[in-house]
């Protein structure tokens, strides 16, 4: 377990039982020592309960800060509780929605200026509409017929194609809620709806927008999000997130707020229309937060944004704001100029948190550019943010490196920058340098106050991770291939002698649970990957090891969820796992399955799965594992002294008699000079139990 897991005596939150203990237990969560590390969208899409929700809640207990769906994902408070019994210091963010959809009150929709009028009545089923005109019907979405829309006096209308200036073309089943589903006499105005991919229906957030019982779009997605899709009363978040935060109204077609039929960029001028826009945000920011507090008073009731870069204004309303995809949205200087004003002006605690993230043209060795990782850490120490670094443009698979189980304490000052433009900060038990030059730049030992300062010694990157006295240059690297692709590195430094070795797994695939600095399984004959059905009844759940289920295939870099299986035969069909070791010493080695087949009892897995364990080509480990027993736990197999270096495995085999799983194996360091005592003691001897 990580340092943030440093209270033995925590009281579990119940709902209602707050008082002082929350708010003690409260700060613990919101103060925690550097590095911070947090996960962004851990939604699954497709995920359970389709496929089994695995190991998914074990794999995100050592984060610091986790924002898991709200409103958008299925369930949402049922993980958040799941998750404060796993780990009650983490701060656990529910992601609201920030949106209308087809089923919401069209009143509180944003529309295009597009206002047409029906040239015929239409009726139910009806394939085609028809209309004065359909100029504008879709600004901004031209090229992308998904996003049209028709709205007819309430009725939402699918718009499949546009085959000339006065027909619309739509759906006919009538039981589909986007086909014509009211009778509309010639006359009545058609609107269109700015419908934006990933964020349903842009809500009407002005002064403009029309009540409907009394509620305005504000209010109603207040009310939404915390009394209908979660009830914020019982405590389960400690603050609320929105994704897709549109504060510069980042949409290239025509707008009505007021609902005139004249585009508001026509009309207004661009500081009137950003002024009408931004004040309709800040009352449903005021709006949800005056809700929160309403209904859970003695929670934390925090509040976040993901604007995608900078945001430079509502300090007064929000904890802080995320930085999607690290460098994706926001130059350095962005994140630099924008962070320092949230540490000065923002409301505490700090929510600022960079979501950093490998392209899928990396997916074959990103989570190994361990530079990357260290730029984008080193960037946050700098302006208190909290730090993830996941797989994939939509943030799938979050990874965990050595520097994470790290603690520099606290900063004890403002980062600084030196003369050849390294940024270095100073903590109260190390110091943290970062290189955003664009250019390989040299730290030397000079440059330091406050030492002798020691590198870091762990696994992962141990070239870098030497753990040796910084009395020499040290260089990190920088590149700037264009202005919109900046790379850099950092180091983590310490006053005391500092070894941080993260459990080392290797799972199913590359990116889904395999650790930084290792590859997968190897699997030879007839292995299969294996999903199972997931359930809301967490304890049906088939517990393999994965961080979610709900992506498949052929490509070993992108397979999610399930697990390798194998029916019994003569040991033709084996597995290796071979870890990367980086840090020499003792390892106790333990093995993961799940279940074979959807559910517990439904095969008869085998009772002698045969393992060997290799170090350098000598066995020195041979055994039996029982998997019809002890499934969704860390089973030892033994301690093996391994060397550095990728020589060494555990091999598995069919030579069983039922069916084989090969899921996950970990190894866990436990020091390089004291061999554990794993013989255990002798039974007793001549004992004579006392009569009662």
């Amino acid at each position: 377990m990580r340092k943030r897991m440093r209270l033995e005596c925590v009281v579990v939150l119940l709902a209602g039982m707050w008082g002082f203990t929350a708010a003690a237990n409260g700060y613990e969560r919101t103060n925690p020592p550097y590095p911070r590390i947090a996960v962004y969208t851990t939604n699954q899409a497709g995920g359970w309960p389709n496929y089994s929700i695995g190991t998914r809640l074990l794999r995100l207990k050592p984060f610091d800060m986790v924002l898991i769906g709200l409103s958008n994902d299925i369930n949402g408070p049922q993980l958040a509780r799941e998750l404060r019994k796993n780990n009650p210091d983490q701060l656990i963010i529910g992601m609201g929605r920030n949106g209308v959809y087809f089923n919401d009150p069209p009143e509180f929709y944003l529309y295009r200026s597009y206002q047409g009028r029906l040239k015929r009545r239409i009726e139910p089923g009806q394939s085609k509409i028809y209309v004065d005109s359909i100029t504008g019907i879709n600004s901004g979405a031209e090229t992308n017929i998904d996003l049209i829309f028709a709205v007819i006096e309430n009725d939402v209308v699918k718009v499949t194609a546009l085959p000339n200036d006065t027909t619309i073309s739509v759906p006919t089943d009538v039981s589909s809620i986007y086909a014509i589903n009211s009778v509309h006499e010639a006359g009545a105005v058609v609107k269109s709806p700015i419908r934006l991919s990933g964020a349903g229906v842009l809500a009407n957030f002005s002064e403009f927008c029309p009540q409907v019982d009394g509620r305005n779009a504000s209010q109603y997605l207040a009310w939404d999000n915390l009394v209908s899709e979660c009830d914020w009363s019982l405590g389960d978040f400690d603050g609320l997130f929105h994704d897709y935060f549109h504060y510069r109204i980042y949409y290239q077609g025509t707008l009505d707020m007021n609902n005139n039929g004249v585009d508001d960029r026509d009309e207004w001028s661009k500081t009137q229309l950003l002024s009408v826009w931004q004040n309709g945000l800040a009352n449903w920011i005021d709006a949800e937060k005056a809700m929160m507090q309403s209904l859970a008073p003695l929670a934390l009731n925090l509040f976040s944004v993901n604007p995608g870069g900078a945001l430079d204004m509502y300090y007064e309303r929000m904890n802080g704001h995320l930085f999607e995809g690290f460098l994706r949205w926001a130059m350095w200087t962005s994140v630099q100029g924008d962070a320092t004003k949230w540490m000065a002006q923002g409301q505490k605690p700090s929510l600022m948190f960079i979501e950093d993230y490998i392209p899928e043209k990396w997916a074959t060795n990103g989570k190994d550019r361990f530079s990357k990782m260290r730029f984008g850490l080193t960037t946050a120490l700098m302006f208190d943010c909290y730090y993830g670094l996941v797989f994939g443009a939509n943030y799938r698979f979050p990874y965990w490196y050595d520097e994470y189980e790290t603690d520099l304490g606290y900063p004890v000052g403002a980062a600084e920058t030196l003369s050849n433009g390294i940024v270095i900060r100073y903590f109260d038990k190390g110091a943290a340098a970062c290189n955003p030059t664009g250019a390989t730049q040299t730290l030397n030992p000079a440059d330091l106050r406050g030492g002798p300062y020691y590198r870091l010694k762990a696994g992962q990157d141990a070239a870098v991770n030497t753990g040796l006295l910084v009395d020499s240059p040290i260089s990190l690297y920088g590149m700037l291939y264009n202005e919109d692709d900046l790379r850099g590195d950092g180091i983590l430094l310490f006053k005391e002698p500092t070894t941080a070795v993260s459990d080392i797994i290797v799972d199913n695939s590359y990116n889904n649970d395999t650790s930084p600095g290792s590859q997968p399984v190897e699997v030879f004959g007839n292995w299969k990957i294996y999903q199972s059905t997931g359930s809301l009844d967490l304890s049906k759940n088939n517990p393999y090891w994965s961080i979610t289920g709900a992506v498949s295939g052929d490509d070993d870099y992108l397979i999610s969820g399930g697990y390798h299986g194998v029916v019994a035969g003569t040991g033709a069909d084996s597995a290796r796992y071979r870890p990367t070791i980086g840090v020499a010493g003792y390892y106790e080695i333990s093995e993961w399955h799940g279940w074979y087949g959807g559910s517990d009892g439904q095969y008869a897995e085998a009772t002698n799965v045969p393992f060997k364990i290799v170090v350098n080509g000598a066995v020195k480990l041979r055994g039996l594992i029982n998997q019809r027993i002890q499934a969704g736990q860390w089973n030892r197999l033994g301690y093996v002294y391994l060397p550095a270096g990728s020589q060494s495995y555990v091999h598995l085999s069919n030579a069983a008699n039922g069916p084989v799983i090969a899921d996950a194996m970990r190894f866990r360091y436990m020091g390089d000079d004291v061999e554990p005592d794993t013989t255990p003691p002798q039974a007793p001897k001549n004992v004579r139990l006392k009569q009662q």
